[in-house]
This record gives C-alpha cells, sequence and structure tokens, in this order.
C-alpha cells in the first residue's frame, strides 16, 4: 500500500502531544480497564491502544506481543490518510489497504480487525482496536462499542494532558479531582453494562455514584415513552415529588425535563421559583427543598431522545462549563444503559413472540405451559391445551394472496385475546396453528363454555381488503395429566384431536383418545407412501360421463383420479389429494393426470366423436405456485397433435377470491391458447357473482348438494333455477351435477339446463368401461 509524503506540520502537530509519553498511573489503570472492556464486548482476542506523540510511541495492550517502533509509526500514518473515523475488516488478509503494514505482520495469525481513530486537539493521535485470529460480523460504527470507548480514551488523554501541563496549579488540581470522579463513575457504571446489570439498578446506581462523588446534589434519570417521561432512578428525592413528575406530557415549557425531552437540548433552570418553566410544580419543588434543576437529554446513538439526566441543587444555582461537561458524560453514560436494555429487550422478544401477531410464539408458549403443569402438579388440577387450526386458511391465502392470510391471523388472533383470561396463554405456532393453554381446570363445563366461546368468534365474518370472509376453526383438546405427562405428548396429542375435528367437517372440536395416535401413523405412513405410488404406477383414471340434455348423447366426461394401494386397496382422493397439496406432490401428480386425460382424448376424438371434452380437476396449488409452469401443458397439446379445446380444467370457485393477478394471467393463459376453464361446486364457496364477468369461465358445475334437494317447491330449485338463467345471459354452459333421479332430470330440462352428471347416468367407470358407453353413446 503507497502513502502521500508526510505532512510538512506533522512534527509540529506531534510537539503538541510531547506530554503523552509521561502518562499518570490513574490514566493507564484508566485505560487498561478500556482496552479490557473493548477485548470484552467486542469478543476479540486482543486489544490495544496505540498513541504517537514526538519522542516515539506509548502503547497498551491486552495481548503478548512485542511491536517496534517503526511498525507502530507506519501504521499510525496509514490510518491517519483513510478518510474513514472507522474502521471495520472481517479480513485483513483480503484487504489491500493493509498490505505491507509492519503492524499486522508483527500480530501472529490476525484476521479480523477493527479500530477507531483517536483525536486530540483535533487531531489524530492514535488509535484504539480489537483484533482477533477468525472473522467476525462487522459491526456498523454507530453501533460498535469502541465509538463509545474511543470517546472514553479522549477524554482521558484529554484529561491526563491537562494534568501534566498543569499539575502544579490548584485550579487544574481540582479538574484533575473532579474529573477523576466522573473517570471513577464511568468505570464503575461500564464494567456492570458488561456484566449485564439490569437497568433499573444500573441508573440507580448512576444516581447514586454521582450523588456519592459530588456533594450537595440530588439526581434523576427519567425515560422517555411516548410522548411521556417516567421514572427511570431518583432514589434520593422524596417519594411524593417523584409521583408528582411520574408521567408527565413532554412540552415546550414543561418543567427542566419536559423542555429537555420536547427541544433535544439542554435546559438550565438556575431558580425554580421564578422561572416559568415550573410553574406547574413550584409548590412540589419547594415542598421537596429543591431551589434550581438542570437537565441534559440522554441521546441514542441515531440522536433520538431516550430520556432526561437531572440535577438537583437545594440553593439558586448556575452550572459551569465543567458543570455543564459532566452532566453530559453522566446523560451518555446513561444512553449506553439504556440502549444495551433495550437491545437486549429486542432480542428477547424476537426469541419469544411472533412477529406478525404479536403472540407467544412456540418458546415461550412452552415455558408457559411448563409453569402451568407445575401449578396443577401443586394445586391438584388439570391443564388444557387447545390446538387450534383455522379451516380453509389456505383457500384465503391462495386465493386473496399472502397479506389477506396475515390480516386474517391478526384478527383472529385479536379475537381469541379477547375471550381468555388474563392468566391463560394463547401462541401462535406458524402458518394458521395456535395453542392455547388454560390451567386450573375443575370441570368440563367451563372448559366447554371456552371451546363453545371459541368457534363462534372465530367463525363470525372478517372484512379482509373490502371482502366479506369466512373462516372458521377446528379445535384439538388434551388434558394434563390424563393425555400426556409432558409439554411433548401434551402438544402432539392435541394436535391428533385437532385432525379428529376437521375430520367431523370443521369448525368443530374434539378431545384426545388413544385411536388418534394410530390415525395420525397412519397419515404419516400414507404420506411417505404418496411419494412413492407415481413411480410405482398406482395411480389410475375414472370417468364419469357427463350427457347432453338436450340429445341425451355423452359430450363430456368428468376424469377422476384414483390411488390403488398394494397394501390398503382403493383410497378415497379426500384421503391423500390434501396431503398431496400440503407436500407439494400435487404439481407431479396433476402432470401425471392432465397427461394421461390428454392421450385418452386424442383416441377417443378419433375413433367416436371429434366434439368429445374430458374435464380435469385442478388444484389451486397450480395457479399459485411459482413452480408450476402452465407452458408445459400447453407445449404437450401441441407436441401430441391434440387441439385445446378437448381439455376444460375445473376449478373451485374460492379461487376467484380477490383480485390476484397471478391466477388471473394464469387462467387467461389456459383461456386464450382454447383451454375452457369449468367452475366447480358452484354456490358453496366464498365468490361473488362478479368474478365470472372478471374472470374467464365457460362452464358453471351446480354443486350436487343443490340438485339433490331439489323438489318442485323447494328453494334449492329456484337457486339452481337462478344459476341457470344467470349463466345463460352470461354466455356460460352448465353442468348440473349429482342428478340420481327422473325428477331430478326433469326439472333440470325445464329449467333449460345444458348438461347433467351424476349416478343416474352412470358412475364414475375405468376407461375400458368408459370407451364402452361412450362407443353406445355415439
Amino acid at each position: 500500500m503507497i502513502y502521500p509524503p508526510h505532512s510538512p506540520n506533522e512534527k509540529k502537530e506531534l510537539n503538541t502531544l510531547s506530554g503523552l509519553g509521561n502518562l499518570a498511573p490513574e490514566t493507564v489503570g484508566c485505560l487498561d480497564r478500556i482496552i479490557r472492556l473493548a477485548k470484552q464486548t467486542l469478543d476479540c482476542e486482543n486489544a490495544a491502544l496505540f498513541v504517537v506523540d514526538a519522542t516515539g510511541k506509548w502503547v497498551k495492550s491486552s495481548g503478548n506481543f512485542e511491536l517496534t517502533e517503526s511498525a507502530i509509526i507506519e501504521a499510525f500514518h496509514a490510518f491517519d490518510r483513510i478518510e474513514d473515523n472507522f474502521l471495520s475488516v472481517n479480513n485483513v488478509n483480503r484487504d489491500v489497504r493493509f498490505d505491507n503494514i509492519p503492524l499486522i505482520s508483527c500480530i501472529p495469525d490476525i484476521v479480523f480487525f477493527s479500530a477507531i481513530k483517536l483525536y486530540l486537539d483535533h487531531r489524530v493521535i492514535g488509535m484504539l482496536c480489537a483484533f482477533d485470529r477468525s472473522e467476525k460480523a462487522i459491526v456498523n460504527e454507530h453501533e460498535n462499542p469502541l465509538r463509545d470507548l474511543g470517546a472514553l480514551v479522549e477524554s482521558e488523554l484529554a484529561r491526563d494532558q491537562i494534568l501534566q501541563t498543569n499539575k502544579g496549579l490548584t485550579c487544574i488540581r481540582k479538574q484533575l479531582e473532579e474529573a477523576q470522579k466522573l473517570a471513577r463513575v464511568r468505570s464503575d457504571i461500564l464494567e456492570k453494562i458488561v456484566i449485564s446489570v439490569s437497568l433499573e439498578n444500573i441508573l440507580t446506581d448512576i444516581v447514586n455514584a454521582v450523588e456519592r462523588e459530588y456533594e450537595g446534589r440530588k439526581c434523576s434519570v427519567l425515560l422517555l415513552e411516548g410522548n411521556r417521561l417516567v421514572m427511570g432512578a431518583a432514589p434520593s428525592l422524596p417519594a411524593f415529588y417523584n409521583d408528582a413528575i411520574d408521567g408527565v406530557e413532554i412540552g415546550a415549557g414543561v418543567g427542566s425535563c419536559g423542555n429537555t425531552a420536547f427541544t433535544n437540548a439542554l435546559t438550565i433552570v438556575d431558580d425554580i421559583q421564578t422561572h416559568p418553566y415550573w410553574s406547574g410544580w413550584k409548590s412540589v419543588a419547594a415542598q421537596a427543598q429543591l431551589a434550581s434543576c438542570w437537565s441534559q437529554p440522554i441521546r441514542g446513538a441515531d440522536g433520538q431522545v431516550l430520556g432526561t439526566f437531572a440535577i438537583y441543587h437545594d440553593r439558586i444555582s448556575s452550572p459551569s462549563a465543567e458543570a455543564i461537561f459532566q452532566i453530559e458524560q453522566f446523560a451518555h453514560i446513561a444512553s449506553i444503559a439504556i440502549e444495551r436494555e433495550r437491545a437486549n429487550a429486542l432480542i428477547w422478544r424476537q426469541a419469544n413472540f411472533d412477529t406478525l401477531t404479536g403472540l407467544p410464539n412456540r418458546n415461550l408458549m412452552e415455558d408457559h405451559l411448563n409453569q402451568a403443569l407445575k401449578v396443577a402438579d401443586r394445586e391438584r388440577n388439570k391443564v388444557a391445551v387447545l390446538f387450534l387450526d383455522l379451516d380453509n386458511f389456505k383457500d384465503v391465502n391462495d386465493s386473496l394472496g399472502h397479506g389477506a392470510g396475515d390480516e386474517l391471523l391478526i384478527e383472529c388472533s385479536r379475537r381469541i385475546k379477547t375471550i381468555l383470561k388474563e392468566e391463560d396463554t394463547v401462541a401462535r405456532l406458524g402458518g394458521d396453528e395456535f395453542v392455547i393453554i388454560v390451567g386450573g381446570v375443575t370441570d368440563a363445563y367451563s372448559l366447554e363454555a371456552l371451546v363453545q366461546s371459541l368457534l363462534k368468534t372465530v367463525s363470525e365474518p372478517y372484512s379482509i381488503q373490502h371482502q366479506l370472509i369466512h373462516s372458521s376453526t377446528s379445535i384439538g383438546i388434551s388434558l394434563y395429566p390424563n393425555d400426556g405427562s409432558d409439554i411433548s405428548s401434551l402438544l402432539k396429542n392435541s394436535d391428533q384431536a385437532m385432525y379428529g375435528a376437521k375430520a367431523q367437517g370443521k369448525n368443530s372440536y374434539h378431545y384426545y383418545t388413544k385411536s388418534m395416535q394410530d390415525d395420525a401413523m397412519k397419515r404419516i405412513r400414507v404420506l411417505s407412501d404418496l411419494r412413492e405410488a407415481l413411480s410405482a404406477k398406482q395411480f389410475f383414471i375414472e370417468y364419469q360421463p357427463i350427457i347432453d340434455l338436450e340429445t341425451n348423447k355423452i359430450v363430456k366426461a368428468e376424469a377422476l383420479i384414483r390411488w390403488q394401494h398394494p397394501l390398503d386397496g382403493l383410497i378415497s382422493p379426500d384421503d391423500f389429494i390434501p396431503l398431496a397439496e400440503e407436500s407439494g406432490l400435487i404439481l407431479d401428480i396433476s402432470n401425471w393426470v392432465f397427461e394421461q386425460v390428454c392421450q385418452d382424448a386424442l383416441l377417443w376424438r378419433k375413433k367416436y366423436t371429434e366434439n368429445l371434452q374430458l374435464t380435469i380437476n385442478t388444484s389451486p396449488c397450480q395457479y399459485n405456485s411459482s413452480e408450476s409452469d402452465i407452458t408445459f401443458w400447453l407445449n404437450y397439446l401441441l407436441d401430441i397433435g391434440l387441439t385445446p379445446d378437448a381439455v376444460l380444467l375445473e376449478i373451485t370457485e374460492n379461487l376467484f377470491m380477490g383480485a390476484n393477478v397471478h391466477v388471473a394471467n394464469k387462467l387467461y393463459q389456459f383461456r386464450q391458447a382454447g383451454v375452457g376453464i369449468a367452475l366447480d361446486d358452484f354456490g358453496t364457496g366464498y365468490s361473488s357473482i362478479s368474478y365470472l364477468k372478471k374472470y374467464p369461465t365457460d362452464v358453471i358445475k351446480i354443486d350436487k348438494s343443490f340438485v339433490q334437494s331439489m323438489t318442485d317447491v323447494s328453494n334449492d330449485k329456484v337457486l339452481c333455477e337462478a344459476i341457470i338463467v344467470m349463466a345463460k345471459k352470461l354466455g356460460i354452459k352448465v353442468v348440473a351435477e349429482g342428478i340420481e333421479s327422473q325428477e331430478q332430470l326433469t326439472i333440470l330440462k325445464k329449467m333449460g339446463c345444458d348438461y347433467g352428471q351424476g349416478y343416474f347416468f352412470s358412475k364414475p367407470v375405468n376407461r375400458q368401461r368408459f370407451e364402452k358407453l361412450l362407443k353406445s353413446s355415439v
């Protein structure tokens, strides 16, 4: 590294520091402590202080290594010419600025290096540095402890220079005594900060130390919370006075401290009884025998006000320049303690609370549950662990986006908290899963009432992104000690009970039973087997005919996937499709289904009817997942020579919720390519009729629940007729699902329904049987 020539005034600048070669013993001791603090706070193996004067060098270090005078001088010049006051390097071996610097070669195996320039009389006189043999995370200047420790070194060196050059003068001796007092207070408090003494104790110690070293002073530290000052420490002030100022709202002219916090500037009131700032507190100050008050803002590293440090006297008094310097130093020490405490509190909160909802996370929940179990053992009662999982949350997330899902979770959390007692705990485990801990359970009635209240409150409609969303929850319940003797078993069993609640139809609750353990193990095994099913060719397709109600011929068919398990036999799609969606396997399975159906459509169109259309059920995952690429399907159609109108993709209507551009784009790409879109289970989801205009829809499939309950005088008949009329107005074809009787068929024909599907015509059949039905229909 090449540096410019030395300044012609450099010798003169160094001469101003000629006294630094003979530091006072107390200064050396204080600097030693600062070096140790630098080493401890940065968690480094070594720290050192280098100061260069006209006679050569003065060096202090926490390590055992020898440095030559030339190495120190060269390092001093090198660092002096770097523009930044602060330097932190993760690895000096990869930084060209450290090439050919003797200082680096003198310290064995140095890797990490961090340093801050030291100034005296506006000139660089040296550096305080820390180094280590391993890489460390780089911290910016405002957060690095070297910034504050370097300021302490400068203060000590300045104090020592005054002592050395003026030690024969009485006034300087007094200044030295004051500086030593300040140094003692500063050093004592910094050590307590390093060993993580509580903020309350540190602030009290600051006040006590100042009052002990400076006779006749009484002090207070107030902390700023919002726009109010709250008591931090004031052990020597009367309790009635502290009560009077605790919680005061800051503002211009609101006492010394209120004004200081508001203006972020020193406020000096030498006579409380005559000063307008104290008009509202004169009497209480007089009763406390307080005549003057100087207040200094406690500022954070960013310059923002954290609180105030105030000094009171029992007589009218104005501060000297030295006193102002002292109060600034006291406030700075307090700021270090406050910021360290707040940083620790933030770290603790991030480790124990959910950032989205503000609820306890798993870590804190398990701690609360552990305490609840101990209390239950002592008081011989029970603890209930409730595992909540929101119903249809994935649909909301997939359709409206994660922002809407987050809003739903936040509102749901708020509702749950309003129901619980203060001593109960609700935590978010992640996703849409919550755990509630209820201690002191003595009877089933009170727990039952709580559960019913939870179900009712959570299931009330949510207004999310200007839409009304319906959600509910399934609750699994385990009891201590009946259903588990430890945290792990209670959580596992309540989780299994929750799946039992979902199996009952959602928006319900279920207590843990032993059989649920078997169900959970089966679920795990099914998921494992599902991963092998595709490669093992265990899936096959069945088709259910869709009839043209005018010609009574098969014109369409719905493709339905089936899983023939080698041991368990035929597994229902209701049992494995949700698992496939959760695990992400649904994308590969859907691609396989698409290929099989397209091959069948190509064959049957050539052999029987060129107008045959096969419908494929699709998952919301295929439209929301970034891994799902629709060009694969469109390219496959081109590759095998099948026209796109041979395929009709079925989607559930909750996919239309919200203006999801990502989903809409994929639907429009299919539509523009000629692939049809069918809206399945119409009338059972969340969607608005307006979505039929906003999104591409070729076919509506009326849900079987309406068709099967339809009679000449039923409301379901009216709804079916309204859907058919609306669809015709919009140019959309209608398929009625679940037709099981001639009566239902007759009514639908009278309404003008286009197509019918159901057991009245045929149940789902294998491809060989369907081909025979198709052949006979043609």
